[in-house]
């Protein structure tokens, strides 16, 4: 392992490189996404919104699911200029939906197909045609209508658009006008079938950066909070704002990696980390070292000896080897197999002095065949080491 410092200066160089690869980072700034979300905090989100419907205990919730082949819907649908399109299928079952007795709250942007289903038309604030309208426009203020809804409100800012005050929808009975800039309305409220749709023919006096100085928060609270009485609960449309359901947490991952700043980032970091790792080329540990070479003791040696012979029935064999082996060592011509092996062990063991070792070694060769091989062995050697101090 390397040293305190090095570990310190590895740290500190991958701190560097993560903020680093932070900064670089190309991301999307959260104000510039134009997306009406009620999952965004941005300036053109709604979240705000979505949140003061909780504050006035109306039930909320998101969906994720388009109109045709999912979930029927349910509930009051918030549908806040939609981000992607949106198909005729999709078109045709909303309609039949509200006709059944749906609430839809509606707000247009830039699609004329959902204005003109709702039997909406969309004009431009200078003339008779709607134009693609841009951010730098001028915005108007409206005023408020007589309604319920629309008490003690005295003015909402932000419009660049108004409906049309002869839009098929806005004559029918039952029709009323919530707000209007020079008698053109900006927000009605009229039956559809059996049901009711709350229309704004422009989503920015309802977005964050707006909402709180707009004066629309009244006016749409008391219009969700109407809608959504009996505890029906207010869903706000995210699918058409990008946003899917079911999707597995893999999937979800790699989306993550994929399309938002902070997986850009990871990616970054683990890279960077990796690299790092690489570079530093630190082990785990010390490498161990290698296991030393066992060896067998001589004891071990002459056991394993000693066990064969027993096992092959060879006693007589290896007490005349030792014997032989013990003569050779002191300068003496061996005994011949069979013959005067006692007399050359009192010889030899006379010759080496008559010391402990000479003694132990007769006793045992007294023994015959059940003398222990291992203690001859023993004994043989010992007496050489008397022989040797004498």
């Amino acid at each position: 392992m390397g040293s305190r410092r090095d570990l310190l200066v590895l740290g500190l160089l991958f701190l560097v490189v993560a903020l680093l690869s932070t900064l670089a980072t190309p991301r999307r700034q959260e104000s510039a996404d134009p997306r009406p979300s009620s999952f965004h905090t941005t300036r053109s989100g709604t979240r705000a919104l979505h949140d003061l419907l909780g504050r006035l205990k109306v039930k909320t919730g998101r969906r994720l699911t388009p109109y045709a082949d999912a979930d029927s819907l349910a509930g009051t649908l918030v549908l806040l200029d939609p981000s992607e399109g949106i198909s005729p299928a999709e078109l045709h079952a909303l309609a039949q939906w509200v006709r059944a007795g749906g609430s839809l709250i509606y707000a247009a942007g830039g699609r004329e197909d959902i204005a003109d289903t709702l039997g909406l038309q969309l004009r431009d604030m200078e003339g008779d045609t709607l134009r693609m309208w841009r951010s730098e426009e001028r915005m108007r203020s409206a005023l408020p209508l007589r309604h319920a809804w629309t008490e003690g409100v005295v003015r909402v800012d932000g419009f660049r658009r108004t409906f049309a005050p002869r839009s098929p929808a806005l004559v029918r009975a039952g029709a009323a006008q919530l707000l209007a800039v020079d008698k053109r309305p900006v927000a009605a409220t009229f039956p559809l079938g059996r049901g009711r749709v709350v229309a704004w023919s422009d989503p920015r006096p309802l977005v964050n950066d707006t909402l709180r100085g707009s004066g629309a928060a009244p006016v749409f609270a008391r219009a969700a909070a109407e809608l959504a009485r009996g505890g029906r609960p207010v869903y706000f449309d995210e699918y058409h704002h990008g946003y899917r359901g079911g999707g597995s947490a893999v999937a979800g991952t790699l989306r993550f990696l994929r399309d938002r700043p902070w997986g850009h980032a990871t990616l970054q970091w683990f890279a960077a980390a990796l690299g790092l790792l690489l570079l530093a080329g630190r082990r785990g540990g010390a490498p161990a070292a290698p296991a030393p070479a066992r060896r067998r003791s001589p004891l071990e040696h002459v056991e394993a000896l000693a066990g064969a012979y027993r096992q092959g029935g060879a006693r007589r064999t290896a007490r005349r080897l030792l014997l032989a082996g013990l003569a050779r060592r002191m300068g003496r011509r061996p005994p011949r197999q069979g013959a005067g092996e006692r007399e050359t062990l009192e010889k030899l063991t006379s010759f080496a002095g008559a010391g402990r070792a000479a003694a132990a070694l007769r006793d045992e060769w007294k023994k015959g065949d059940a003398a222990d091989l291992v203690a001859l062995s023993r004994d043989v050697d010992r007496l050489l080491e008397e022989a040797k101090r004498t």
